[in-house]
């Protein structure tokens, strides 16, 4: 997409809620490559071949990009409330 350009199709738009709930800055190199590539893919003339390869670079990026993900402590799991405790007893000692 050309510099300066405000659209934000729902491709964009995905990617950043990705980035955000898995806690990665959109700064950083990976998560550019990632935006760009949405932006890429947003352009309505965007060729078939194109857009077959731009899916496949975007959705490697993004399992790259979940792979650096900040953990969600799910409420409730056994194994984070272990973890909290062992945690909390090392704190202790």
């Amino acid at each position: 997409m050309t510099e300066g350009s405000h659209v934000e199709g729902g491709m964009v738009a995905a990617v950043r809620a990705d980035l955000r709930r898995w806690g990665i800055t959109e700064d950083s190199g990976m998560a550019a490559t990632a935006l760009d590539l949405a932006e890429r893919l947003s352009v309505p003339d965007v060729r078939p071949a194109a857009a077959a390869m731009l899916h496949a670079q975007l959705r490697s990026t993004l399992l790259e990009l979940a792979k650096l993900a900040t953990p969600e402590a799910k409420e409730g799991d056994p194994v984070d409330e272990l973890q909290a405790r062992r945690e909390e007893r090392r704190q202790r000692a």
